[in-house]
């Protein structure tokens, strides 16, 4: 009863000042939050989510799922955010805390060095921090142009660091073109339901349960149905789930 009093409130103030101010809500939470008053908390958090994204919003989102107990929803919040932010410290630390709380361990596949710190690398930046970089290696490939056509720079010294500059260009391009085709390609979510009877095909029928996950597993969307998600798990198992049993990512 409390919580439906404190969103009419939220209401009443929104149509008075049309439209509350997405620090304005945040700060809001965060006094919730403060209190342990979780749900309303979420409440603040979610409308923000209607006018913007931002990493410090998803983390503070993981932090109240994860003080109310909802382990996959905290998961979901903090993958969220290291899509806007994947270095932040403070995300991955939380993140690798509440992944010890997943039920369900499915260890990556043993693959060669060289392949699995590439994706570690390109894992660390986002599409755009890409971009920016490769767009700055072609200005400070131009400008190492410019300084060796007017003598600025010995012409020996302005060569290399010209072909430094356009090895620098290839591979950063390279990096970004990969990571657009990866997020053009895959789609992941994280389940969020305790447990979750996985299905060989999208209908509800125990003799179809294959194997059951558990919430905070994250996992591979490879179609869906309406009311259903084809998942694919790291060790290549897959099958069917209800559709709000997964938060897509």
């Amino acid at each position: 009863m409390m919580r439906i009093i404190g969103i009419i409130m939220l209401l009443m103030v929104s149509l008075q000042s049309e439209r509350i101010s997405a620090d304005s809500l945040f700060a809001l939470g965060n006094r919730y939050f403060r209190i342990e008053k979780y749900d309303y908390a979420l409440d603040a958090y979610s409308a923000i989510l209607e006018q913007v994204e931002h990493p410090d919003l998803y983390f503070n989102m993981g932090n109240t799922f994860y003080r109310s107990g909802d382990v996959g929803k905290a998961v979901w919040a903090y993958e969220k955010g290291l899509q806007f932010s994947p270095r932040q410290k403070d995300l991955n630390h939380n993140l690798d805390i509440v992944n010890t709380r997943v039920q369900d361990r499915i260890e990556m596949p043993q693959g060669y060095f060289f392949i699995e710190w590439y994706s570690s690398l390109k894992n660390q930046y986002t599409l755009q921090d890409l971009i920016v970089w490769g767009g700055l290696m072609i200005l400070l490939f131009a400008f190492a142009g410019i300084f060796k056509e007017f003598g600025i720079l010995d012409m020996v010294f302005a060569g290399r660091t010209q072909i430094f500059f356009l090895i620098l260009t290839v591979i950063i391009h390279g990096l970004a073109l990969d990571k657009y085709w990866e997020l053009s390609d895959r789609e992941e979510g994280v389940v969020i339901s305790p447990v979750v009877n996985v299905r060989s095909a999208p209908v509800d029928r125990d003799e179809k349960v294959i194997f059951r996950i558990h919430e905070g597993l994250k996992v591979d969307i490879a179609q869906s149905q309406p009311g259903w998600f084809e998942i694919i798990l790291l060790d290549g198992k897959k099958g069917w789930i209800p559709y709000k049993s997964l938060l897509k990512l």
